[in-house]
């Protein structure tokens, strides 16, 4: 016997087909999968390169900068400028004259009788303070320091008038070693004497009181020292 094929030949031909589109698809789909991840991981290849070209030129730049010659501020070194500033202020401080007050003090207990002509006042000299690996300062050129007082001159009219005045400057608190300089009697000449009334003469009321003796006066120069509590 002879076997016969009864099934048409072109519904064989598509089933075939059919079979092999799904097969197709997905080998394309795994194409497309494989070359988008080979194209992500070259991207991200070349940006981390470039980072790290980026990195290393920004090192080598550093690099080439100058270094610093000043050493690093440390905490000790606050430390000490702070403790410097303080002892300057002190010595300022301490330096400082209050000459107002010594001025108030003085016209307070300064007799009725008495006045002043000139007041010379010296303040102390200041405190120079030389930090931690300086230089210090050059000596002064004169040798011979003032003292920190001050120098009163002025006229009363008797030598009693001038011991009161000097016992008075004694109990004031901005000064100590209050002593006498000089003091001198001053005779003054009447008109007559000056010779402006010689050879002539002169009648009127005024006459008799313009020839009058003036009244004498004692002239001084006290000098003192301020106390320390004087200069705070």
């Amino acid at each position: 016997m002879r076997a016969v094929n009864l099934l048409p030949r072109d519904e064989k031909r598509e089933r075939i087909q059919g079979a092999r589109v799904p097969l197709f698809a997905a080998f394309g789909g795994v194409i497309v999968v494989t070359a988008l991840a080979m194209f992500l991981a070259s991207s991200a290849a070349g940006d981390a390169t470039n980072s790290r070209t980026e990195l290393q030129a920004v090192e080598a730049a550093i690099r080439k900068l100058p270094k610093s010659q000043q050493q690093s501020v440390t905490q000790g070194s606050l430390v000490r400028e702070r403790s410097d500033r303080v002892a300057a202020l002190a010595a300022a401080l301490t330096t400082r004259v209050a000459f107002d007050r010594v001025l108030r003090e003085i016209s307070f207990v300064l007799p009725e009788d008495t006045w002043l002509t000139s007041l010379d006042a010296t303040a102390p000299a200041s405190v120079v303070l030389v930090a931690d690996g300086a230089a210090p300062p050059p000596p002064p050129t004169n040798t011979t320091a003032t003292p920190a007082g001050v120098t009163i001159e002025g006229a009363t009219y008797s030598h009693a008038s001038v011991a009161r005045f000097l016992a008075r400057l004694n109990l004031l608190p901005s000064l100590e070693n209050v002593r006498l300089a000089s003091s001198a009697r001053v005779e003054p000449l009447t008109e007559s004497q000056n010779g402006q009334g010689t050879g002539q003469s002169q009648s009127g009321p005024g006459t008799a009181e313009s020839q009058a003796p003036r009244r004498p006066f004692v002239t001084f120069i006290v000098s003192a020292s301020l106390r320390t509590e004087a200069t705070r």
